[in-house]
């Protein structure tokens, strides 16, 4: 009974030290990191769009990301916007929306 006992203790320190890790190397990429890495290139450090407001911006970024056919700097954008999840791309674009 005490070896199941430790091997329960031990499986749960397992699946908590997982969680931290994922929580935070999610906090770990800030809206701006993201946009910075992932965005720039493209569209510059201060976007035309810059301040619009978030809902729009993701409209945006979802017909973006589900547009068929894409060919170009829209193909380019949509390959790296569907490795987003819907958390990511709400930080990238409140981050945008912050910008003046």
């Amino acid at each position: 009974m005490a070896v199941f006992a430790n091997s329960v203790k031990l499986m749960l320190a397992a699946g908590l030290l997982l969680a931290g890790t994922a929580v935070v190397a999610y906090s770990a990429d800030s809206g701006e990191e993201m946009y910075t890495k992932l965005c720039s290139g493209c569209h510059s450090a201060s976007p035309a769009f810059k301040g619009k407001p978030v809902d729009g911006l993701l409209a945006g970024i979802d017909r973006v990301k589900n547009m068929p056919n894409a060919s170009g700097a829209a193909a380019r954008m949509q390959q790296t916007v569907k490795t987003l999840s819907p958390e990511q791309t709400k930080s990238i674009a409140t981050y945008i929306n912050g910008l003046k």
